[in-house]
């Protein structure tokens, strides 16, 4: 039996060129978990509204830098530290995230 490997970017995919081995044979259908797709949503909806914190905070700098008396102060401070504080918060999150991974990892 031989194999052809096929490499893209960081994945490594192996085809077998046996006949006997997996012909017109299609995998198994997963049921999909309802809990870990809307842990997975709600996961991706904070980390992109973090994001979103970040983005708008640094528009509002670039604003007040090229045009000063379009935008107050006092908003591009509060937008910065609105990003801030989610920022931190999303690193706390997934501090105790892997903390709690590692805990579960080592009880054997």
């Amino acid at each position: 039996m031989t194999a052809d490997m096929i490499f893209t970017g960081n994945v490594v995919k192996m085809m077998t060129t046996d006949p006997l081995h997996y012909n017109n044979i299609k995998p198994a259908d997963v049921a999909a978990d309802d809990v870990s797709t809307s842990f997975g949503r709600l996961l991706e909806g904070a980390v992109n509204r973090v994001n979103n914190l970040q983005i708008d905070a640094e528009e509002m700098l670039e604003t007040m830098i090229h045009s000063p008396g379009t935008i107050d102060i006092h908003t591009v401070m509060i937008a910065q530290q609105k990003a801030e504080v989610s920022l931190t918060f999303a690193k706390a999150v997934r501090d105790e995230a892997l903390r709690a991974y590692r805990e579960i990892i080592n009880l054997r």
